[in-house]
């Protein structure tokens, strides 16, 4: 099981990007993919997701919960 890395750090930075203009299902749904896995622990997710909710940006702030929540739904090993 992996702590996190590479592909969970771009997917996360992608799909909280202040230059979207929508939400990016296909980056939330491959990291709820990685955390199922096991490619990406569980902890260290939560714990890059609250980064992003801590950012100054609103928008990042924004896509972050979104990401939150989802993953939340997701991946039910979260709760």
């Amino acid at each position: 099981m992996g702590k996190g890395g590479g592909t969970f750090e771009r997917l996360l930075d992608k799909a909280t990007s202040q230059l979207l203009l929508e939400t990016d299902w296909e980056s939330i749904l491959q990291i709820c993919d990685l955390i199922r896995q096991g490619d990406t622990q569980a902890k260290y997710a939560i714990g890059a997701i609250k980064k992003k909710l801590m950012d100054k940006n609103p928008h990042v702030a924004l896509y972050g919960l979104e990401v939150g929540y989802e993953t939340d739904q997701c991946c039910v090993d979260l709760r």
